[in-house]
């Protein structure tokens, strides 16, 4: 079993698991009662993303999911092995999905499967401008197109995170300064000095959409993984922020990964990512 993290779609919402420990908080209807009764847990979910509208997608060690989403989106979350083409003949079908992220507001949303395509619906003038402006981007420069988009974070503000297929990531902040004014520094800072020292973003990073000072990534680097988060300002947030870190520093089977967070904050804290490797690469 693996940790994971997640924001509920209310207001000082969330939860945490590391594999044998959990903790939530104000979770929506729609799935807070499956952790009551504990038909989830940490122990039963390997992996679990959120949406507004009470949107999830839960997937178990076996791969079986359950999920809630928009009614466009349902249908291409079922696993395709073959399709009969127009020409009559069989064909490889878009095989079966390893990551989902919705995006704020409730209409958007993004599917990647195990056969490296991907999906995103429902029309391109519903995403973000940032969405927008990467798309075209890809379209007139990358041989694969928007196939080479292997995760991505919605955030507010059209803030973006993504990572492509050849482990290359990268932040997306909105054109218009008003919006870019809104996203946390913090946030901003974290992830630029990150990218720059040559980490790249894990799956299980994901952004609060009420508040960019409430973010939780997963950050790579080679063997070194680990996780950064932040729960807000104000007492409220302290509390969240030590109820996150006692689930995260349990004993599980992340144990390497749930652990490191606490000297990741701490180097933070006292200014090691102030040297940064030079990369000269593209963005894919």
């Amino acid at each position: 079993m693996t940790a994971f993290f997640a924001w509920g779609n209310l207001p000082n919402s969330f939860v945490v698991a590391n594999g044998s420990l959990m903790d939530y908080e104000n979770l929506p209807p729609e799935y807070e009662g499956k952790f009551k009764v504990n038909e989830w847990n940490a122990m039963q979910l390997k992996a679990f993303h959120t949406g507004p509208n009470g949107y999830n997608w839960a997937i178990t060690p076996n791969n079986n999911w359950s999920a809630r989403g928009p009614q466009d989106m349902m249908p291409y979350l079922y696993a395709q092995n073959t399709i009969i083409g127009a020409d009559g003949f069989v064909h490889p079908g878009r095989g079966r999905a390893t990551f989902v992220a919705f995006a704020p507001g409730g209409t958007c949303w993004f599917i990647r499967y195990n056969t490296n395509t991907c999906i995103w619906g429902p029309e391109p003038h519903t995403f973000p401008s940032t969405w927008k402006s990467l798309i075209n981007d890809l379209e007139r420069n990358h041989p694969r197109k928007d196939e080479c988009i292997d995760f991505v974070a919605f955030g507010l503000h059209d803030l973006l995170l993504i990572r492509f297929e050849n482990g290359n990531s990268l932040m997306l902040l909105p054109e218009n300064p008003t919006l870019r004014g809104r996203i946390s520094k913090v946030l901003i800072q974290e992830v630029e000095e990150r990218l720059a020292a040559g980490w790249t973003l894990g799956n299980r990073t994901t952004l609060c959409e009420y508040d960019t000072n409430r973010w939780f990534i997963e950050w790579k680097r080679g063997t070194m993984a680990e996780f950064r988060y932040n729960m807000g300002q104000g007492e409220g947030s302290q509390k969240e922020l030590e109820r996150v870190m006692k689930v995260l520093s349990g004993v599980g089977n992340d144990t390497a990964l749930v652990a490191s967070h606490q000297n990741a904050q701490l180097a933070a804290a006292n200014g090691e990512f102030a040297v940064a490797l030079a990369l000269n690469r593209s963005w894919w």
